[in-house]
């Protein structure tokens, strides 16, 4: 075998002549006939130049460069197939799924080729037709500009910051400072035999989360004079030999409300106002009596200290067939709630305002609820009705919810 260098020729054996051997280990160099010659430890070194056999001199050989070549397109090609295939799986895998629908819900102007093409590593690629445009890539509309709706909380927010004087900004604000009032204010049962009442309720329907609906200012108003302006007027049995007219407002979306929540949820009327009116009413919203599973009335309420009917909702509720986790308490006074805080929906007051959508959005945040393990995270997480409990104020409150500092108004 010959290699050539610097166009001579020179044999196997024939390139030691002149040359001399370093010893590495004892750091020295013997002329020719060292018996160190031989030595695999040793490194030639000419008396003019050494030759080099590196990997440059390696490179200019036209036949390994031609080998290594070779491989190179081969291996690229394996990966090349390698690769088809995996994506031909994915693309088969794609075209038989759900995942097919979604895409095209997303954005129906995605083509999904029905032939298969073959794969290509280049920017054109024709993974490029699958993919979905960032919302970025467009001007963002004006209903993108919009912060996101959170019940309640999101109308709360904007009464506080605008300082609006229009009906809803000031009914916001006047419940939020009654809602305070009654998370902050500590009281008990008068009666102490309140500490062990139960009254569990036979459960008529197979829905897995029960809505308590307080009636006055939530879905009606009853007004103190029957003259003024009313919805319907209904005739109240005080007793034997008296009977009451009572004009009532009826919330916008009331009946439509239960009728729909009927589909999803246990219905369950949980009022504080007598039996006699509360049954007229209940027969008005429900006259076929298929919505509503239970009506509750003052007597089911506890009496507090402080002379305040609430609504304990463990007496009602066991871990069998309706365990509290399960519950959900919808009323515009936050005291009815306050022993099950996170089991409480806030709703401002009705009383006769026919623009009134409230129960519109809170139709929303109900059926978000739906599936939900545990309805008291799903409260706490939402509308954070533990930080309304504060000893240091309510706009300390306002500055916990929001993140910000608000003026008392």
């Amino acid at each position: 075998m010959s290699l050539t260098r610097n166009g001579s020729k020179m044999s196997r054996h024939g390139r030691f002549t002149n040359s001399q051997i370093l010893d590495l280990k004892k750091n020295k160099i013997f002329p020719q006939s060292s018996k160190h010659s031989d030595s695999p430890t040793g490194i030639f070194m000419s008396s003019s130049k050494a030759p080099d056999y590196g990997q440059a001199h390696l490179l200019n050989n036209d036949a390994l460069k031609n080998k290594i070549k070779e491989k190179r397109i081969q291996k690229s090609i394996d990966t090349e197939v390698l690769l088809n295939k995996l994506v031909t799986r994915v693309e088969s895998k794609i075209a038989q799924s759900p995942f097919k629908k979604k895409m095209l819900a997303i954005n129906p102007t995605i083509e999904i080729p029905s032939q298969l093409k073959p794969y290509s590593l280049t920017p054109q690629s024709r993974i490029s037709t699958f993919q979905i445009q960032s919302p970025t890539s467009k001007p963002r509309s004006s209903s993108q500009n919009k912060r996101i709706e959170i019940y309640y909380l999101s109308k709360l927010q904007k009464a506080f910051d605008s300082n609006g004087s229009d009906y809803f900004s000031r009914i916001y604000r006047e419940h939020f400072h009654q809602t305070y009032q009654g998370l902050n204010h500590r009281f008990f049962p008068q009666n102490n035999n309140d500490y062990n009442r139960s009254n569990k309720l036979t459960k008529k329907c197979q829905q897995q989360i029960t809505l308590f609906f307080d009636l006055d200012e939530t879905l009606v108003h009853c007004n103190e004079n029957p003259s003024m302006p009313c919805d319907v007027i209904l005739d109240i049995n005080v007793s034997k030999n008296q009977i009451v007219k009572a004009g009532i407002n009826i919330r916008p979306y009331a009946k439509e409300l239960l009728k729909n929540l009927s589909k999803s949820f246990e219905i369950i009327i949980f009022t504080a106002s007598h039996s006699c009116y509360a049954e007229k009413v209940c027969n008005f919203l429900d006259p076929e009596q298929s919505i509503i599973s239970h009506r509750l009335y003052r007597d089911s309420c506890t009496l507090t200290n402080n002379s305040l009917y609430t609504k304990d909702l463990k007496i009602f509720c066991d871990n069998t067939n309706r365990p509290l986790s399960q519950v959900a308490l919808i009323d515009n006074a936050s005291y009815s709630y306050a022993w099950q805080l996170d089991n409480g929906i806030p709703i401002i007051p009705f009383y006769d305002n026919k623009e009134d959508k409230e129960l519109l959005d809170l139709e929303k945040y109900l059926k978000n609820m739906i599936g939900t393990i545990d309805v008291r995270e799903f409260n706490k997480s939402h509308l954070k009705l533990n930080l309304f409990i504060d000893q240091r104020g309510p706009y300390k409150v306002l500055e916990n919810l929001f993140g910000k500092q608000q003026q008392p108004q």
